[in-house]
């Protein structure tokens, strides 16, 4: 176990523990069950556009005492499909992986190609009992909230203590009410901190503070919703690492900023560095840790990898690709309603219009008005995979010119096609669709409305 497990108790029972390894990845320890939670180790994400800042204090041999392994969703700084084929056959074997039950099968298929064989479905807001590997309850349980289209939080909760792993859900407060009537009460909130996308608005320099800013407001308002006792910032450890998107890091909330603006406003703050840990309910001095954050290398001086290109016939084929799919899951009619969007490519110095609504692309004059400005190599990536717009919102690499509200549309549609939400019918009607629909109506529109008005 962690060397620091076995030392205090509270009330003669030891309390439970939380053991940071690195950006959202953390162990969680209680009642002698432990969770081992989005591991990313090492390399780069997100089209190679972010890269861990500081690195990740990982001992292998803590495999040795983990139960559970829970991804909280699939983008890549929480399911990262390197790190956890990295990891021993022997723990892939014995471990229990902890989903949640909407959208797993791709999640369990692919980590069942990697060798895992233990799987858990957790449902939406249902409080589960956790066993110890002998298969004897051990007293811990979890509750799993499911997110947006993709994400969830996950509480663990003991005889006297609740941790909320929120890592980057965006939680409103009606659902917070929500939250916390499951629960009870949460002791301690663990929350994404800091930019973590960009809608490309330019220029950047308002845009980017505001939000940031409103990063900081939020988490205090979802600490004070949940009545929390204490926030502990995380999952927001990196940088932005290309020489397109390397100008977000000059907005960044730091560790410091955080922990200011609760203490700020009388909340409690822990702050950890890597390889360290605190147990919920003893005092813990953030001072050292705070410390070492700061003394962290200048972003100017780390690395920054160049702008790859692509040809655009590349960009032309996988755009259609990306059509094709479209076209076998979502009504004519709802494609017609989303307008044209002109793209400026810089490295390639072409302009292109794509429309949805009739599968074109062509090349058309650089002097025409332009509504987004972003290079060969994200655009095609952007095209090529079901989550590559998505993926070029949170890595910041392109400019939004004009049209917020089509390209906006444009991302709502293709984060529904990610998130396994097809609307014609043989796919809305559904057996699978139906009891989704069901499982989400408490909250379920609220949240929906909350995600599309923070969106960027």
């Amino acid at each position: 176990m962690l060397e620091c497990v076995a030392a205090a108790t509270i009330g003669g029972k030891p309390s439970m523990n939380i053991h940071l390894v690195g950006h959202a990845c953390i162990v969680v320890e209680t009642l002698g069950t432990s969770i081992l939670m989005d591991p990313w180790l090492s390399g780069k994400i997100f089209n190679d556009s972010w890269t861990l800042r500081p690195e990740p204090k990982f001992d292998p041999s803590l495999l040795n005492d983990i139960d559970y392994l829970w991804i909280s969703h699939e983008h890549p700084d929480h399911c990262h499909f390197p790190t956890l084929d990295s990891f021993p056959a022997s723990f892939k074997q014995r471990v229990t992986v902890l989903f949640q039950e909407r959208d797993h099968p791709k999640i369990v298929a692919a980590l069942t190609n990697l060798g895992y064989q233990h799987f858990r479905l957790l449902p939406h807001r249902v409080i589960v009992p956790l066993a110890t590997p002998s298969g004897h309850l051990s007293g811990a349980k979890v509750y799993c909230y499911h997110a947006g289209l993709m994400d969830s939080a996950l509480a663990v909760i003991d005889d006297r203590s609740v941790l909320l792993n929120a890592n980057d859900v965006r939680i409103s407060i009606p659902e917070c009410r929500l939250i916390l009537r499951d629960l009870g009460h949460v002791n301690v909130l663990m929350s994404q901190f800091s930019l973590a996308a960009y809608g490309g608005f330019d220029p950047p320099q308002h845009h980017l503070s505001a939000r940031a800013r409103d990063i900081l407001r939020r988490l205090s308002s979802v600490h004070r919703a949940l009545e929390a006792i204490t926030t502990i910032p995380f999952a927001s450890f990196m940088y932005f690492s290309t020489e397109d998107n390397k100008y977000v890091n000059s907005y960044a909330n730091t560790v410091q900023d955080v922990y200011d603006s609760l203490v700020g406003q009388g909340q409690d703050c822990i702050v950890l560095y890597p390889g360290e840990s605190h147990r919920i309910g003893l005092p813990h001095d953030s001072s050292q840790a705070l410390r070492r954050y700061k003394a962290l290398p200048d972003l100017e001086g780390l690395r920054y990898d160049p702008i790859a290109s692509k040809a655009l016939g590349e960009i032309f084929d996988a755009y259609r690709g990306l059509i094709k799919q479209l076209s076998e899951r979502y009504p004519k009619a709802l494609l017609s309603l989303l307008g044209p969007i002109t793209v400026h490519i810089p490295d390639l110095n072409k302009t292109v219009r794509f429309r949805f609504s009739t599968g074109v692309i062509e090349e058309i004059s650089t002097t025409a008005l332009t509504d987004l400005v972003i290079n060969s190599q994200p655009l095609w990536f952007g095209f090529r995979f079901s989550f590559g717009i998505q993926t070029l919102g949170v890595s910041a690499r392109f400019k939004l010119l004009r049209h917020y509200r089509t390209w906006k549309l444009h991302r709502a549609l293709l984060s529904l096609n990610n998130g396994g939400v097809y609307l014609k019918p043989k796919y809305l009607f559904s057996t699978e669709f139906m009891a989704y629909l069901r499982t989400r109506m408490s909250g379920g529109l609220t949240q929906a409305f909350h995600y599309y008005r923070t969106s960027l």
